[in-house]
């Protein structure tokens, strides 16, 4: 009930953007149940026509009504907009936007909870400098850390299962051409199972598909140990060992605990390791994963990325950030 009421302040408040609001937001709720598959044609005030998806749109109106999104201006073929303050936002006659963040990293998908936990809270942080560093990025959704890591000077190992998430990803890698080089994209699930595994989400574009909780659709893709993508990385041209700093990132909805339970031999190799833990997804709890990985000479602290893990519980949903004993990665600042 109350996800409907804010669907229908949203589109109460779209009457201070579009002309035709009535029409864009009935359009917008037949699609949004599956009775229509179509794009939204929205006038804006100033007079720019355009089409949008129904995720852009969605983003967009929500952004306004929350008072996130302001200044929209329409100039020459396109209209700009200012996301937070400190994001730009272009959207074009066919409807594609680009947004470009604090750091200058272009995308051209709008999605306000990794814009504001990547670039705002700046969650993804490892250090000023990362230069000589190798990522593994395990749950890459459409290359935001990827892309972080990159501009800071990491080369990115970015795996995604999700099919349409992956080509976002390669979109959104291409209008980022000076950091292409530095990302190298992998299109599988990371497990304890060699082959192909289901994964499920609920949405085109849904930043909590799993493998582990069955959703409204599924994709079957390819699925490897995390030891397995290790020992491939060399097809890339890739030498591991010629790297000062490895670190892994794992966001990955509950993979997290196959490769802590069964993959500690390649987990020791890191310098770094960052999870975003979903224990609520695989009954497990934060000191059952301190108890595999704390023995390996790592020390670990815990904290709440976001609302959700404040919701939840750390118990069950949190970020664990664990460094090798000794490592100390600032002094490797310049």
């Amino acid at each position: 009930m109350i996800i409907m009421i804010r669907q229908l302040q949203a589109i109460m408040k779209s009457r201070d953007l579009f002309r035709n609001w009535l029409w864009a937001g009935f359009k917008y709720m037949l699609i949004k149940r599956g009775l229509l598959n179509d794009e939204i044609d929205v006038l804006f005030k100033c007079g720019f026509k355009t089409g949008f998806e129904l995720g852009n749109i969605s983003q967009i109106v929500n952004l306004y009504r929350d008072g996130l999104i302001s200044g929209f201006e329409c100039k020459n073929d396109s209209i700009i907009a200012s996301v937070l303050d400190v994001i730009k936002l272009v959207i074009d006659k066919k409807g594609n936007a680009l947004l470009t963040m604090p750091d200058g990293i272009r995308l051209g998908h709008i999605d306000l909870f990794i814009i504001s936990e990547t670039w705002l809270h700046d969650i993804h942080f490892l250090n000023l400098d990362l230069n000589n560093w190798l990522v593994f990025d395990i749950g890459a959704y459409v290359g935001d850390a990827s892309l972080y890591y990159a501009k800071r000077g990491a080369t990115v190992i970015a795996v995604e299962p999700v099919p349409h998430h992956f080509q976002i990803m390669l979109k959104n890698i291409e209008l980022n051409p000076e950091l292409k080089s530095k990302i190298v994209p992998v299109n599988a699930a990371i497990s304890s199972n060699e082959g192909y595994t289901n994964i499920f989400y609920d949405n085109t574009v849904d930043g909590t598909a799993s493998i582990y909780e069955t959703k409204r659709f599924k994709d079957s893709v390819r699925s490897m140990r995390l030891s397995t993508l290790m020992n491939e990385i060399s097809n890339f041209g890739i030498n591991y060992e010629s790297f000062k700093i490895k670190a892994l990132k794992m966001d990955c909805k509950g993979c997290e605990w196959d490769v802590v339970n069964n993959e500690l031999e390649a987990l020791k190799l890191f310098d770094i390791i960052k999870i975003e833990y979903s224990g609520y997804l695989r009954n497990y709890t934060y000191e059952d994963l301190l108890a595999k990985i704390m023995p390996l000479g790592y020390k670990c602290r815990i904290w709440a990325h976001n609302e959700i893990a404040v919701k939840i519980g750390l118990s069950k949903h949190g970020t664990m950030t664990c460094i090798r004993e000794g490592f100390n990665p600032l002094t490797l600042m310049v």
